[in-house]
């Protein structure tokens, strides 16, 4: 694979695969990097073409997912743009069409936000049947600091009018031959309420990799939302059409079994993030008696989690896990769980999560042919010996 492109001077492949940036202002995210040991600051490549790589578990134990670790999903191999010339592109259903500069977009009132962002497809590699598409296992998501102009500020300078019920997003990227471009859309509702254009990700400028100069965040949403490399926003009276809407990132509206497909027509566009509950630190071996303990994280669309449960026995009984105080709306919660073992032999512990709105995390994800929103309990193996 050629070595990835970012805006960062001197940045290379070693570092795209786990090298440690430098670190944050802010003292937050320079805790975030430092609490994650050398020998966990890993990727794991899944894609060649465009850019793919994923997060281990082990690696998404803090707060905050440190840049040089979070994940990258690419459709297609972007260009570095020409800062000096850059400008985002607000047209449509406005009474002001706008090219706002980089300087302008950051002289605008900034806002910051924290969120979980995930690939639709994270989990995909987990699906049976087997579904088509980079095949993800559970690192294709992170916990990020987002900064930058809320959308709504920049559409009401644009003199947003009531006909522009859907954002339309356009990012830079380009497609080879013939492929349909990634173009998007998204309700104006949500998008007026919670979207951001994000500039810094945990207080450092977006790299390229990370959609830079600009990306829209959508806290809540999956990642299929969150445009990278933006260029243009346009306030439409419908939805965009196009594969990626009609046909691409839709959810089935009444789920089968495993292995029944649908009609496009049958489905609708992804959106919110479903409950999830993950284990990324476990120990292998235990002692009778002994107290050892799991840690993880959970998130949800909710926006919020309001408890994660453990079960040694298949899901017959659950014991609470206690859940970390730093969190904001859409961000994950971390949380550990003491566990003393009882008796010798191999026990499993399976996690789940509760969200705010009372959602339980299932036993089994629903499948789907696309391999979107895979939120199966988690679980951990442990040998107990006497």
């Amino acid at each position: 694979m050629a070595n990835p492109p970012d805006l960062r001077p001197g940045l290379t492949r070693r570092a795209f695969l786990g090298v440690a940036a430098g670190v944050a202002a802010f003292p937050s995210i320079a805790a975030a990097v430092r609490d994650v040991p050398p020998a966990k600051r890993r990727m794991l490549q899944v894609n060649g073409y465009a850019a793919c790589a994923e997060t281990p578990l082990d690696a998404l134990t803090t707060y905050l997912t440190p840049n040089d670790l979070f994940f990258v999903r690419q459709h297609w191999i972007p260009v570095a743009p020409d800062l000096k010339n850059w400008a985002l592109t607000v047209d449509g259903e406005v009474g002001v069409p706008l090219k706002l500069s980089l300087g302008e977009l950051n002289a605008m009132p900034q806002t910051t936000v924290t969120c979980v962002l995930q690939c639709a497809g994270n989990g995909r590699g987990f699906m049976k049947p087997v579904v088509p598409g980079v095949q993800w296992q559970f690192g294709a998501v992170g916990n990020a600091r987002w900064t930058g102009v809320r959308v709504k500020e920049v559409l009401l300078k644009a003199g947003l009018k009531g006909t522009g019920q859907h954002l339309h997003t356009f990012g830079t990227d380009k497609p080879p031959g013939k492929v349909p471009p990634f173009f998007r859309s998204l309700e104006m509702e949500k998008v007026l309420e919670d979207g951001v254009i994000a500039l810094k990700m945990n207080g450092e400028a977006l790299s390229l990799l990370h959609g830079a100069p600009a990306r829209l965040v959508v806290p809540g949403w999956a990642g299929d939302h969150w445009m990278k490399w933006l260029e243009r926003l346009s306030p439409q009276k419908d939805p965009q059409k196009g594969f990626y809407m009609d046909v691409g990132y839709r959810f089935p509206n009444k789920p089968g079994d495993p292995g029944v497909t649908f009609k496009p027509d049958e489905m609708s566009p992804v959106t919110e993030l479903f409950v999830k509950s993950n284990i990324t630190d476990a120990p292998k071996s235990a002692r009778v008696g002994q107290t050892v303990t799991l840690r993880g994280f959970a998130f949800s669309g909710a926006p919020d989690i309001s408890k994660v449960e453990i079960s040694a026995d298949g899901g017959a009984k659950w014991k609470n896990a206690v859940l970390d105080p730093e969190h904001d709306p859409y961000a994950w919660r971390l949380w550990t769980f003491p566990w003393k073992p009882e008796a010798p032999g191999k026990v499993t512990l399976w996690a789940r999560a509760t969200d705010s709105r009372g959602s339980v995390q299932p036993k089994e994800a629903v499948w789907n042919q696309s391999g979107y929103l895979y939120n199966a309990w988690h679980s951990a193996d442990i040998e107990v010996t006497a």
